[in-house]
């Protein structure tokens, strides 16, 4: 998809009780990655040739539940990420 290159090792959903929404969350989070390859595919990063993106950890504010498994859910976690990412690499 895009011409960056992003390994994942972990993620970690933090504050729900077992078993609550998991494979909602897990639908969510992958939507999300997918929204985020798509974005990165068309930033100014890529557009500036690099290839690879190194971050050690990335983290983010707080998403209430009911905000991340709503029907924007995985929209407004790419967004979130993909902040996240451009405040790294400016």
């Amino acid at each position: 998809m895009s011409g960056i290159s992003v390994r994942i090792d972990s993620i970690s959903v933090l504050g729900l009780s077992e078993g609550a929404g998991e494979q909602a969350i897990q639908a969510t989070v992958q939507d999300a990655l997918r929204r985020l390859a798509e974005r990165l595919a068309k930033s100014p990063l890529a557009r500036s040739g690099v290839k690879e993106l190194a971050l050690e950890r990335l983290s983010l504010d707080a998403l209430p539940a009911d905000e991340l498994l709503s029907e924007r859910g995985a929209e407004r976690l790419a967004d979130e990420l993909y902040s996240a990412v451009m405040r790294r690499f400016p």
